[in-house]
């Protein structure tokens, strides 16, 4: 990136759900740990991908997309798991369990979580953030 080129407000916002979700799944492996069980949570990759995208790096563009691809099948997947299910769900919060929630609204959060890893795509693949990262736009 030159110095004329400026970060586009959605790439931040983008490069932001990263870290935020680093932090978060960060969060949940020092709970785990405190409580004496090991967690491995690959979301706290999140941290470098949104550091790397705020430096338009080309590497960490292609681990977000890798990341944004795999909420863009799993997501469905696993709210169509939700919706089949028998009976409300457990929902733990950082490893503790807070009880049961319907599973209509495990699946009302899939639709969100859909649509912002679609947005997220989009992007990611726009010409003139492409540009950013030094790549072609076709």
């Amino acid at each position: 990136m030159n110095a004329t080129q400026s970060i586009p407000t959605s790439l931040k916002v983008v490069a932001a759900l990263f870290i935020l979700g680093g932090i978060l799944s960060l969060i949940e492996i020092i709970v785990s740990l405190m409580n004496h069980r090991i967690s491995f949570n690959f979301n706290v990759l999140g941290l470098f991908i949104g550091a790397g995208l705020l430096r338009c790096s080309p590497t960490w563009r292609g681990w977000a997309l890798a990341f944004t691809w795999l909420a863009l099948i799993g997501v469905p997947l696993v709210g169509l798991i939700f919706l089949a299910a028998p009976g409300p769900l457990d929902f733990r919060f950082f490893g503790q369990d807070m009880g049961q929630v319907p599973k209509s609204a495990w699946f009302a959060l899939a639709v969100p979580a859909f649509l912002i890893a679609v947005w997220q795509y989009r992007v990611l693949t726009r010409p003139e953030v492409r540009t950013l990262f030094g790549l072609p736009t076709a």
